[in-house]
């Protein structure tokens, strides 16, 4: 498989979205106010049942039938990439190398308060629940939305585990990993 390089505000401090089209935007790099490298392990990361580098089968078996599927061909990637769609969070998956038809989470994100982090941090908690809950984070600034980032696994992979912040309120998590 190809690489993508795919950039959350803590990996390079750059701000991605995922609109509803699913084509990646990169928008302006925000205002870093702290460079500090954190990085947490890969069982702090996940919502609900969910965890990074799930099968789709496994997630089906968690979350049911998708509200809405879509496969498309992503030129950064060299190949699919699939988004599941269910009522409190969104998933995006890519094929395992060599198992065109088997997918795996790479990228999740919710605004809903009904998923928790594996520590208990879900969307409506203040900034300093998650500092306690997961350490000193790369903090970035983009308008009123605060970033606070973190590493996820070691300096050499990259992955990161995001949570925006909004009025000193959680108001949305997001997982994504580089793509090799």
């Amino acid at each position: 498989m190809k690489k993508i390089i795919f950039i959350t505000a803590l990996t390079s401090l750059f701000s991605l979205s995922l609109p509803a089209n699913h084509n990646l935007i990169l928008a302006q790099s925000p205002q870093v106010t702290q460079t500090q490298n954190t990085i947490i392990p890969i069982a702090k990361v996940g919502l609900g049942k969910i965890r990074p580098g799930m099968s789709e089968q496994q997630v089906r078996r968690i979350l049911g039938k998708p509200t809405s599927t879509k496969t498309e061909f992503s030129q950064g990637v060299g190949d699919n990439i699939r988004t599941l769609e269910y009522p409190h969070i969104s998933l995006s998956l890519v094929p395992y190398v060599n198992k065109p038809k088997n997918f795996f989470v790479y990228h999740f994100v919710t605004r809903s308060p009904k998923l928790l982090t594996p520590t208990g941090v879900k969307v409506g908690d203040t900034q300093s629940q998650v500092i306690k809950a997961y350490g000193k984070p790369y903090i970035s600034k983009d308008g009123k939305v605060i970033f606070l980032g973190y590493g996820v696994g070691s300096q050499d992979n990259a992955a990161g585990l995001t949570f925006s912040i909004e009025a000193g309120k959680v108001t949305k998590i997001e997982y994504s990993e580089q793509l090799i």
